[in-house]
Order: structure tokens, then sequence, then C-alpha cells
């Protein structure tokens, strides 16, 4: 008996919380335009606070995540970060790095040094590469999108370089 009242109740509670619910939608032909808007300042505040979130990121960021940040001093580092902060749109964040990136393509290779992208770690056999092909293998790697096209450029490069390291034993073989 007791089990069928407790039932009973539960039922009934969400029936009027359906009904309040439904009731509350149809105040004087305002209340789902007022939801609209309640939606809309809620999406408002949250693209507000995730643009304030990224501002704060941009001017946080690591030495490690700013691409070509073993090349650059400290003062260029800091300078990065409070150039990248300014600014306000994502396309003129794009545009930006993507100089930035160019110009520690550029100085890499008169320095004759590797550039690692954040997220990138060793090449596979990259001791057979020259620094130009290392940049080169990583600056490929870095714009591949799909999981299948990276699969199919890694496995071309492992054959590549097994190919070299076979012809460097033959030599070294032939040699001796």
């Amino acid at each position: 008996m007791r089990r069928i009242f407790s039932i009973s109740v539960v039922a009934l509670l969400a029936l009027g919380l359906l009904a309040f619910a439904g009731a509350g939608g149809q105040q004087k032909g305002g209340g789902s335009d007022r939801s609209q808007t309640i939606e809309q300042q809620g999406s408002r505040d949250q693209d507000r606070m995730r643009t304030r979130d990224e501002t704060r990121d941009r001017a946080t960021l690591r030495d490690e995540e700013i691409y070509g940040h073993e090349l650059m001093s400290k003062q260029e580092l800091n300078q990065y970060r409070k150039e990248l902060q300014t600014m306000n749109s994502a396309k003129k964040r794009e545009q930006f790095q993507a100089q930035h990136e160019e110009k520690m393509r550029a100085r890499a290779l008169q320095q004759n040094k590797d550039i690692v992208p954040p997220g990138q770690g060793p090449i596979y056999r990259g001791d057979m590469m020259t620094v130009q092909e290392r940049n080169e293998y990583r600056e490929q790697l870095r714009r591949i999108e799909s999981e299948q096209e990276r699969a199919e450029f890694l496995a071309r490069h492992r054959e590549e370089m097994n190919k070299r390291v076979e012809s460097v034993e033959k030599e070294t073989e032939e040699a001796e």
C-alpha cells in the first residue's frame, strides 16, 4: 500500500511540474520569447568568456607552445605574446602567426637548426636527414589534417629512411 502511495505521489509531482512548465511558456505570449532571449544572452556571455580566456591564454603561452621558441630570445618571446594578445580577431592572429612561422623557418635555415613544432617529437631516422629535410618533414606533417594521410605520409617516410640506411650499409661494406 505504501509503495502504491509513493508512486502516486511521484507521478502527481511529475505531472504538476509538466503542467507548470507548459503554463510558463504560454504567459501572455512572451514566455517563449523570454526563454529565447535568455538563451541568446547565455550564448553572448559564453562568447565573451571564451574571448577573455583566449586573450588570457595568449598572454600566458609557455615558451614551448610558441613556434620556433628555441630560436628566439626571451625578449622576442615576450614581444610575441604581447603582440598576439593585442589582436582582437582570429584572422589577424592567423596572419601574424603565419608571418612569424615564416620568419622562424628562414631563421632556422640561416642558422642550420631544427624547428620542432609544439606536439611533435623525434623523427624516425632523423639522423639520416639534413636539417633542411627535417624541417620540411615537420612542416609537411604539421599541415596534414586526416589520420589516413598522416599514416600514409609516415609509412612513405619510414620506407625512404630504411632505403637510405640500406644504401649506407652497402657503401660501408663495399668500402671495407
